[in-house]
């Protein structure tokens, strides 16, 4: 069951924004350093690093557009709509790394295993943050009611 639709007042609203920036921000500089990364890694192996970063920026703003949604749905009690941000979250998250395998040639195992890993971290790291961040802003909800 959902809660009823509240306004929020000015204050909220001006947080919830600059945070929302703040966020596009970190994923977009993140994708940048993230390409630089996996050019190093697997560019030997036929990576071409301007479809890679192509991708991966073109996902950076999708995810910089819906996590807030997300995590302000899940903490505004809006599960509806918190489902279908996280869904379209995850489907941006894991785009750039599908092409990490079928835009490369053979890949040796031990960089399939590392790349792996690393994919798993990240998920793990932003769930929690992600999870951590809904919290956070349902007590700050809360304490003000």
């Amino acid at each position: 069951m959902t809660a009823e639709l509240q306004p929020h007042d000015a204050e909220t609203l001006q947080r919830r924004k600059r945070l929302s920036r703040t966020w596009a921000g970190i994923v977009v500089v993140w994708s940048l350093i993230r390409t630089v990364i996996v050019w190093a890694a697997v560019g030997d192996y036929g990576l071409n690093p301007w479809i890679y970063l192509s991708l991966d920026l073109s996902s950076a703003i999708v995810d910089a557009f819906t996590t807030p949604r997300m995590v302000l749905s899940f903490i505004d009690d809006h599960f509806k709509q918190a489902i279908k941000w996280a869904f379209i979250s995850l489907v941006a998250f894991i785009v750039p790394d599908l092409y990490i395998f079928l835009g490369t040639r053979t890949l040796p195992t031990r960089i399939i295993v590392v790349v792996c890993l690393i994919i798993g971290l990240t998920l793990t790291i932003g769930v929690i943050g992600v999870v951590r961040r809904i919290r956070r802003g349902r007590n700050e909800r809360r304490l003000a009611q």
